[in-house]
């Protein structure tokens, strides 16, 4: 088979997988691979120095520039005695470990729709599994929003983190702070997600409607 043919044989698989299949398996995908970036990071910028610190699930990532130039990247385990940010830490091992599982919740959902229970069950029971994957969404997405501008307050003492991302002056320094590429990995996953479980349950909802069609009598 030449290369084009063999192409276009993907391309029509591709096009023929359900919709909804082909967002959760997207959704898996976009989780999996947040799991492995930073979930949040802060800066702190004087003059033209600007120092970095990012936090993925077990480690802390300081990056240093100098005059605009990257001068070192430090490689921290949270366990570290001298580790700055223990709150953040402690959060953001947290947050993981929700994502994680919405990343579970999400493989079971299509391990049971390969199945062909997105066809077999009922359209109470395909809602109820979109519950499930909504409450786990909303959980991995919005925990670390509401916990980790107190947590930062705490550890940075000298201002308040107001919020998922922002900013503050602290004398000469201007720190800024906001949401990794994990987080937005997370945040496409969710939709994706979410796409792929609601497909299912709207189209059992739309097998249960009446038919508009209206059978006509003959005239006597």
């Amino acid at each position: 088979m030449s290369p084009a043919a063999s192409f276009r044989s993907k391309l029509q698989i591709l096009v023929t997988v359900e919709p909804w299949r082909l967002a959760l398996g997207l959704g898996i995908l976009f989780v999996l691979v947040s799991l492995a970036q930073p979930f949040w990071s802060i800066s702190r910028l004087e003059g033209t120095d600007r120092e970095t610190a990012s936090f993925a699930w077990t480690t802390f990532s300081m990056e240093r520039y100098e005059s605009g130039v990257w001068s070192e990247t430090t490689v921290l385990p949270y366990a570290f005695a001298q580790f700055l940010f223990p709150h953040v830490a402690g959060v953001a091992g947290n947050a993981y470990v929700l994502e994680g599982v919405f990343l579970l919740v999400l493989v079971a959902i299509l391990g049971l729709f390969l199945l062909g229970y997105s066809h077999k069950l009922p359209t109470f029971s395909l809602l109820i599994v979109s519950l499930i994957v909504l409450a786990s969404a909303l959980f991995a997405l919005f925990y670390p929003i509401v916990a980790i501008p107190a947590a930062a307050t705490t550890d940075v003492v000298r201002f308040t983190v107001g919020g998922f991302w922002g900013s503050a002056p602290d004398g000469s320094v201007e720190w800024s702070w906001g949401p990794g590429l994990g987080w937005w990995l997370l945040l496409v996953g969710v939709v994706l997600g979410l796409v792929g479980t609601v497909l299912p349950y709207l189209r059992s909802i739309r097998r249960m409607a009446p038919s508009s069609s209206v059978a006509t009598r003959p005239s006597s």
